[in-house]
């Protein structure tokens, strides 16, 4: 085993004998920072509330991070990671509650080490999206998604950069992460981004769009546990 696999094995086993599990800081090249230490927060620091109720689930083995929303087990979203990538796997908490749920070919999300300085890019003009029912069927052209460049092509546009922010509640001023991600139509520009901000030693605390925004950066509310659910 590596010195750094067996560092990480005893931080762990520390931590979980405190009863908080804190992932250690990973240390990368001169000029960058892990990007987990800003998508995971500390187990103590959740579940939290806001303009809604959320909840942390990190499976270490796995290499899993799950966000369960609104207090329902069956509306969740779940990202992992491995030593190069942060990836989105699978969003569950589909407006409506209908579940349905989606996932992409080409997942990468954020990158696993990201620049302290500057904007990160990353195009994905391969990216497809795939779409299941709540009975877990995968199907075609959902949700009005373009169908004509082949079934569900769903080019994505990456864009991540960190700053200091006064995150205006009770995270007070931290480092964050924040992630706009924009699907666009083959040869065209991409649309307004959805925006993921995350808190240095906090995790995920905002979400906006032109559909709105959703802060939760207050601790509260109950501990939910991750349902089954398709494409997991």
């Amino acid at each position: 085993m590596h010195a750094a696999a067996i560092l990480l094995a005893v931080s762990l086993a520390a931590s979980i004998a405190c009863g908080s599990v804190v992932r250690p800081t990973a240390e990368g090249a001169a000029g960058t920072v892990d990007a987990l230490d800003f998508v995971i927060g500390p187990s103590d620091a959740w579940p939290r509330i806001g303009d809604q109720a959320q909840h942390q689930v990190v499976d270490w083995d796995a290499r899993q991070v799950c966000w369960v929303k609104y207090a329902n087990p069956s509306t969740f979203e779940c990202w992992g990671w491995d030593d190069q990538w942060v990836y989105h796997i699978v969003d569950h908490a589909i407006d409506g509650n209908t579940g349905e749920s989606y996932r992409f070919t080409d997942g990468r999300w954020l990158p696993r080490m990201m620049p302290r300085d500057g904007v990160w890019t990353v195009d994905l003009p391969g990216n497809r999206i795939r779409w299941f029912t709540s009975s877990c069927a995968e199907v075609r052209g959902p949700q009005g998604i373009r169908v004509d460049d082949g079934p569900n092509l769903y080019p994505m546009s990456q864009r991540a950069w960190i700053e200091t922010r006064d995150t205006g509640g009770a995270l007070g001023v931290r480092d964050v992460l924040i992630l706009a991600s924009a699907p666009y139509a083959p040869g065209r520009s991409p649309g307004p981004p959805e925006k993921f901000y995350f808190a240095r030693g906090a995790g995920w605390y905002r979400w906006e769009s032109v559909r709105g925004s959703r802060t939760f950066d207050r601790m509260g509310g109950p501990t939910v546990a991750v349902a089954p659910g398709c494409g997991r």
